[in-house]
């Protein structure tokens, strides 16, 4: 009788990389070499991880600003990398507005209180 499926041939699975480094002047600013080391399955090709690679040393060699808010009343759901606004009084008559993306949620609980703190990347 003729064998009708053959069990397939395990094969070595194939390690896509990429490097991008920052430029000496950005490397100065941020105070020093950073790396990092991504290790994804998803990646399908060189040119695949190259662009990611860009695209995270882009976003990653400037150096970001912080601002952190909290509220007792928070009528939306918010989530990590959502774009947010904040006003902030500044005196009664002046605001100054905070926009960016929320990099950091925490809910604090009490008996009587209930606060929720927002860090946003400026």
């Amino acid at each position: 009788m003729p064998t009708i499926y053959d069990e397939p041939k395990a094969t070595e699975p194939k390690h896509y990389k990429a490097e991008a480094e920052a430029s000496a002047a950005d490397i100065k600013e941020v105070g020093g070499k950073k790396s990092l080391i991504i290790q994804n399955i998803l990646f399908q090709s060189d040119a695949d991880s190259q662009a990611k690679t860009n695209s995270l040393l882009a976003r990653l060699k400037d150096r970001k600003t912080y601002f952190s808010m909290s509220s007792e009343f928070c009528p939306v759901p918010v989530e990590r990398r959502d774009s947010a606004i904040v006003e902030e009084r500044v005196t009664s008559t002046e605001s100054i507005n905070h926009t960016g993306l929320i990099r950091g949620v925490r809910l604090s609980v009490s008996p009587t209180t209930q606060t929720l703190t927002l860090i946003l990347e400026e």
